[in-house]
C-alpha cells in the first residue's frame, strides 16, 4: 500500500464538511429511535468496537438520508463507517426539523486497508508521510485540492438537483496533539464557501484528523465544530482527546 494514499484522510474530511453545508438546508424525514451508544465495525478479520463519544449517537443507522449523503460525499478510495451527532440534534431529526450540526464528528477507513495489518513500523510510516505531504496537499493552488472542488461541486449538483459551487479557500494548519505510539491528531481550520442554488453559503469549521490504530487497523477519526472564535479550539481538543482514548481502550484485548 502506498502511504501517500492516506492523503485521503484529508480529502475524506473536506467533502465531509461540505456534505453538511449543503444538506444542513433539507428537510429531515421523522425515524424511531435505535440503540446507538455503542456501534461495531468488521474490517478483515478484525471487529473493532466504537463507543459514541458521551452526548451523543450514531445517525447513519438511525436516519437514512444521513447515511446516503455522507456515504455519498466520501472520498472514493474510503469506506466511511460511522457518523455521531448530537443528542439534541439526533433528536431534532426524528421530530423532523434540521439539525445545528455545530459539532458533529465521523469514522472512515481507506478501502484498500480494511485488511491489512497495521504494524507499529506501519503507523510511524503512515504518521510521516501525513506530516511531509499534509502542507502541499491542503495549498489551495494544489491540483489535488482543486480536483475535490470540482468533484465536489458536481457530486452536490447532482444529488440536489440544483448548481452548487464550492471553494475551501486556504486551510489552516493549527498544529499537531495527542501524539502517541497508536494515535496521532492533527488540527485545522477551515473557511468553506459555497453557493447552493445561487444562495451564498460560508461556514468556518475546526476540524481535528486523527490517526487511531486498534487491533492492528488504521482507521480515520474525524471531529468538525462550527468555528465563532479561538474559545472553541480547546473543547474540540480535548473532545478529541477523551473520544479517541475511548476508542483505544474499547479495542484492549483482555
Amino acid at each position: 500500500m502506498k502511504f501517500s494514499r492516506l492523503t485521503l484522510s484529508f480529502a475524506s474530511a473536506l467533502l465531509f464538511v461540505v456534505g453538511v453545508v449543503a444538506h444542513a438546508q433539507q428537510h429531515e424525514v421523522k425515524t424511531a429511535k435505535v440503540n446507538t451508544s455503542s456501534s461495531s465495525v468488521q474490517l478483515g478479520n478484525k471487529v473493532i468496537v466504537i463507543p459514541a463519544p458521551e452526548g451523543y449517537e450514531e445517525a447513519t443507522a438511525q436516519f437514512k438520508q444521513i447515511k446516503d449523503r455522507f456515504s455519498a460525499t466520501e472520498a472514493p478510495e474510503n469506506d466511511m463507517l460511522l457518523v455521531h451527532l448530537p443528542l439534541t440534534d439526533c433528536e431534532l431529526l426524528r421530530q423532523g426539523s434540521n439539525a445545528t450540526y455545530v459539532q458533529y464528528t465521523k469514522i472512515s477507513v481507506l478501502r484498500a486497508a480494511r485488511s491489512l495489518n497495521v504494524t507499529s513500523a506501519i503507523m510511524t510510516l503512515a504518521v510521516e508521510e501525513l506530516r511531509k505531504s499534509a502542507p502541499a496537499f491542503l495549498d489551495p493552488n494544489s491540483p489535488e485540492l482543486q480536483k475535490i472542488q470540482r468533484q465536489v461541486s458536481r457530486g452536490l449538483s447532482q444529488a440536489d438537483a440544483k448548481e452548487t459551487k464550492v471553494d475551501f479557500g486556504k486551510p489552516v494548519m493549527l498544529g499537531e496533539f495527542n501524539v502517541k505510539p497508536d494515535l496521532f491528531s492533527m488540527l485545522l481550520l477551515l473557511t468553506v464557501k459555497g453557493t447552493v442554488g445561487g444562495v451564498a453559503v460560508t461556514t468556518p469549521m475546526l476540524l481535528s484528523v486523527s490517526y487511531v490504530r486498534v487491533k492492528e487497523r488504521l482507521i480515520f477519526v474525524y471531529a468538525y465544530r462550527k468555528f465563532d472564535s479561538k474559545v472553541d479550539v480547546e473543547p474540540l481538543k480535548l473532545f478529541t482527546e477523551k473520544w479517541t482514548g475511548s476508542i483505544i481502550a474499547a479495542n484492549v484485548t483482555k
